[in-house]
């Protein structure tokens, strides 16, 4: 079975959401604007910015599996939908997101490749992520982020930061957006080398929330 273009938007953001392994009620335009308003400016500490030391951290975390809760808010929706599962990340550039919670389903990407697979579906097809230029930038930039290079990071998209290491929330904005149907920005939130929450504010006010759990069961 192939997906051609027509490729789901649950599927996307799952796709998206294997880049972010290791909460919002407001339309998504404005919440982006909200936080990258409360960002402050980077502040130099021992030759680093504390974009920088973010990075860095995240980067050098040994937490490489981590257990997910995911929901999905959408207009076309009438209710959230739920997963929940178990991300991880084999650096530099292979991402698995392997789903328990409601029916099981995975999603590896390596390379520029991506693996999907539903067994009670009976799927499992292979396609290159060039088909969806979109989707391949966003997975680049975070690929970027948890190997803990900034300056790849910010080639992807406009990055805000506010906190400290001990508590920080970074606002990814990319740099190229599809005003109908993309990402309007990622909010990340974590202290040091842990990463606790991320959510997705797409420009049409959907948004995904993933919450991570300390380590995996």
């Amino acid at each position: 079975m192939t997906f051609g273009k027509q490729i789901s938007k649950p599927i996307l953001w799952s796709l998206v959401w294997c880049g972010l392994f290791l909460l919002g009620a407001l339309p998504s335009a404005h919440a982006c604007k909200a936080y990258s308003s409360r960002a402050q400016p980077l502040s130099l500490k021992d030759g680093q910015t504390n974009l920088d030391r973010v990075i860095e951290s995240l980067g050098q975390s040994p937490l490489r599996e981590r257990a997910f809760h995911e929901t999905y808010y959408s207009h076309m929706l009438t209710t959230p939908s739920y997963k929940e599962g178990t991300l991880v990340f084999h650096p530099p550039n292979r991402l698995e997101k392997h789903v328990q919670v409601p029916t099981e389903e995975s999603f590896i990407i390596d390379g520029d490749s991506l693996l999907y697979e539903n067994p009670s579906r009976e799927i499992s097809h292979t396609f290159s992520l060039q088909e969806y230029p979109a989707l391949a930038t966003l997975i680049m930039g975070l690929r970027a982020l948890f190997n803990g290079d900034t300056e790849r990071l910010r080639q992807v998209f406009v990055v805000s930061i506010s906190g400290t290491l001990d508590g920080w929330e970074l606002v990814l904005s990319p740099r190229t957006k599809n005003d109908e149907d993309g990402v309007d920005c990622i909010r990340l939130t974590g202290e040091r080398a842990y990463l606790r929450t991320i959510v997705i504010h797409e420009t049409n006010g959907d948004r995904s929330e993933l919450q991570l759990d300390p380590q995996v069961p």
